[in-house]
C-alpha cells in the first residue's frame, strides 16, 4: 500500500499549524495553563487540515530561507489575531472591573487560578461567565472560522499594503477595547451613579435620616440585582465582540 503526498499540501499544513499554535497561545478559551501545550497543538492540527485548501492557492515557499521567513509571517500573524480577540474578550472582564469600582462594595482582589491574574471579584466574576459563553454561545466556532478565513487574506507572503495599515488598526483596536468595556458597563455604572445622587438629595432634605446605614445595603441590593441584567445580557456581548475582533481584521 502507497500513500502519496502532496509537497505543497505538506507544506501548506505545516505553515497552518505553525500559526494556529501561536493563535491558540494567545487567543481566549484556550491561553490559559489549564490547556498543555500538547492539547493546543492537537487543536492547532485540526485548525491545520481545515486551512490546508485555502493556503494551498498561495505560492510555496521553495528555498529555506523563503520557508523559515513564512513560518515567521505565520507566527507573527497567529499571535496577532489571538491578541486583538484577547483583547475584544478582555473587554468583559474589564467591564466587571470598572463596575467593581464603582459599586462601593470594594471587594479585596482575588487570583484566578486559570490565568493566575489578580482581579476584582465582579471582574473575575466576568472573565469566567465570558469564557464558559465562548463555548455555550457558538462563538468558539466563529473563532475557528475567522481563524481559517485569515488565510484568504494573509497567506505565505505578507502584502504591504497590510503591512502599512496594521499601526492604524492596532489603534482602533485599543479604541474598540475601551469603547467595548464602557458599552458593557455603562448601563450599570449609570445605574449607581444615579441611586449615589438620589441618597445625596435624600440626605439634604432629610437630615434626620440616616442615610449612611440605609445607603449601603441598598447598594448592596442594587448592584446584586443590576448585576443579574448584566448576566443576562452578557451572551450577545461576547458573541458580539468576537464578531467585531475579526471583522476589524478581516472585514465582515
Amino acid at each position: 500500500m502507497t500513500i502519496h503526498f502532496q509537497a505543497d499540501a505538506v507544506i501548506a499544513f505545516f505553515l497552518a499549524l505553525v500559526r494556529g499554535t501561536a493563535f491558540l497561545v494567545a487567543c481566549p478559551p484556550f491561553a490559559t495553563q489549564a490547556i498543555p501545550m500538547v492539547g493546543k497543538t492537537a487543536i492547532a492540527g485540526g485548525l491545520a487540515f481545515a486551512a490546508i485548501g485555502p493556503l494551498s492557492h498561495d505560492p510555496m515557499p521553495l528555498s529555506t530561507a523563503a520557508l523559515v521567513g513564512a513560518l515567521v509571517l505565520q507566527i507573527g500573524v497567529g499571535a496577532l489575531i489571538g491578541f486583538v480577540v484577547q483583547m475584544y474578550v478582555s473587554a468583559i472582564s474589564s467591564a466587571g472591573a470598572l463596575i467593581d469600582h464603582f459599586s462601593g462594595l470594594n471587594l479585596p482582589p482575588a487570583i484566578d487560578p486559570m490565568s493566575l491574574e489578580q482581579l476584582p471579584v465582579i471582574g473575575q466574576l466576568f472573565q469566567w461567565m465570558a469564557t464558559v459563553l465562548l463555548f455555550s454561545t457558538g462563538a468558539v466556532g466563529i473563532l475557528a472560522e475567522g481563524f481559517v478565513r485569515s488565510f484568504g487574506v494573509i497567506g505565505t507572503t505578507l502584502p504591504a499594503r497590510d503591512v502599512a495599515m496594521l499601526p492604524s488598526a492596532l489603534g482602533q483596536d485599543l479604541v474598540g477595547f475601551f469603547a467595548a468595556s464602557t458599552e458593557v458597563a455603562a448601563p450599570l455604572i449609570a445605574v449607581l451613579v444615579v441611586a449615589q445622587i438620589l441618597l445625596g438629595l435624600l440626605a439634604k432634605a432629610a437630615p434626620q435620616t440616616n442615610v449612611f446605614s440605609l445607603g449601603f445595603p441598598f447598594q448592596i441590593l442594587l448592584v446584586l440585582f443590576t448585576l443579574g441584567l448584566a448576566i443576562v445580557a452578557l451572551p450577545s456581548d461576547v458573541a458580539n465582540l468576537v464578531q467585531r475582533g475579526l471583522g476589524q481584521l478581516f472585514g465582515g
